[in-house]
């Protein structure tokens, strides 16, 4: 899955895509990466090469999409993988994903 961030809008697209977590934006989009994580309700940008999406916010968001029936197993086992890698925050409620320059 991945967030999108175009203008002042941040959404999550692919969905159901366990397997990946990017923050896609443009080059003229990258100005407004913070305020559209915060509007959207999914983390935040500290200016660097990554951002903090929070795991609840990510969650709601990505499982209102279209998502195969095992999605919920897929998210965990996502969740666990980042965690095991050292990209959770330390009470679990943020991951961080790398900021994607598309165009």
């Amino acid at each position: 899955m991945y967030v999108e961030v175009r203008g002042d809008r941040a959404d999550v697209r692919d969905a159901d895509n366990c397997r990946a977590l990017d923050i896609c934006v443009g080059r003229a989009d990258r100005p407004y990466v913070d305020q559209a994580l915060r509007a959207a309700g999914l983390g935040s940008w500290d200016g660097g090469t990554e951002a903090e999406l929070t795991v609840a916010g990510l969650h709601a968001a990505a499982s209102g999409g279209q998502i195969g029936s095992d999605w919920q197993r897929r998210w965990d086992d996502m969740v666990a993988y980042a965690a095991a890698k050292g990209w959770l925050t330390a009470d679990g409620s943020g991951v961080r994903a790398h900021l994607v320059e598309l165009y």
